[in-house]
């Protein structure tokens, strides 16, 4: 198949698959969601991203219509339907369906499911990146399916030629649109702390065990723009993206003083996912 879509049992081109508008998704964007890269058909660090869906389900209130393994195994089962090498993996849960009403629906959550082909391209290229303010709620740690904040800024970036958007909270960056972000300054990688104003990555987590594997000090603590714009190199993290590293902010360049440090990182991140993702079967 070209891609996959699935909504709760029903498999079928993305295109071809429907929502029915009863589907609290569709009302409220009540719901969470989580997305993987999969290569060789394994999904690269599903268990992560089960883990976190099914906690920022928790935390919301809404109840998978499927266990943990039930949902690895589907989606393992899932990812060999599509073809190519690599693949973009997304999932996510509504609280259910029912008619419109504010007050919680007394269902299972429903189950979407759109996986198509992606490849992961030029790792190590340097980008650019633009900063804003940081409008959204104060619940930036859980993935929910309210993006409106994060489509905007996305679109900023892209009409300023720039990968990436910066949200900046009371003069502190917090995180990017759809990444997280770090600095290394001074052999030290710092990145905000995973309060509820930034999602917790993934792939952030994983940065910051490949900087402690390879004895870089690590300080979760709160930075400025200034001292995003002053650091030695800039780390912009994502489960699709891995770990690029910036050349440029609000178009002032950047970086550039620590790149055996960034290239370090990025090829622990990266390595990581290729070595992992070579295997035929997980053990």
């Amino acid at each position: 198949m070209k891609n996959l879509g699935y909504y709760n049992g029903k498999t079928g081109l993305i295109e071809e698959v429907t929502v029915p508008i009863t589907d609290r998704a569709f009302y409220f964007g009540d719901g969470v969601y989580d997305a993987v890269m999969c290569r060789n058909n394994i999904p690269y660090l599903l268990y992560e991203h089960i883990n976190r869906i099914f906690d920022n389900a928790e935390l919301l209130g809404i109840t998978p219509p499927k266990t943990k393994e039930e949902l690895k195994h589907l989606i393992t089962e899932l990812c060999p339907l599509v073809d190519g090498e690599e693949k973009f993996v997304y999932f996510q849960i509504s609280r259910g369906s029912g008619i419109r009403n504010h007050e919680f629906t007394n269902t299972k959550g429903n189950l979407c499911i759109m996986i198509k082909p992606q490849k992961i391209e030029k790792v190590y290229d340097k980008v650019d990146v633009c900063s804003t303010k940081d409008i959204r709620f104060h619940m930036c740690n859980i993935k929910t399916l309210n993006l409106l904040p994060s489509v905007l800024s996305a679109q900023h970036a892209k009409n300023n030629k720039c990968e990436e958007t910066v949200f900046v909270r009371d003069g502190y960056v917090t995180e990017c649109s759809h990444s997280n972000i770090s600095i290394l300054k001074d052999g030290t990688l710092i990145t905000a702390p995973a309060d509820n104003h930034i999602l917790p990555g993934v792939t952030r987590a994983h940065l910051i065990l490949a900087a402690r594997k390879h004895g870089i000090a690590v300080r979760e603590e709160k930075y400025t723009l200034n001292d995003l714009i002053n650091a030695d190199e800039i780390i912009v993290t994502s489960s699709s993206k891995m770990a690029k590293g910036v050349k440029r902010v609000d178009s002032k360049n950047v970086g550039g003083k620590d790149e055996k440090n960034l290239r370090l990182l990025q090829e622990e991140i990266y390595g990581d996912y290729i070595n992992e993702t070579n295997l035929n079967t997980r053990k």
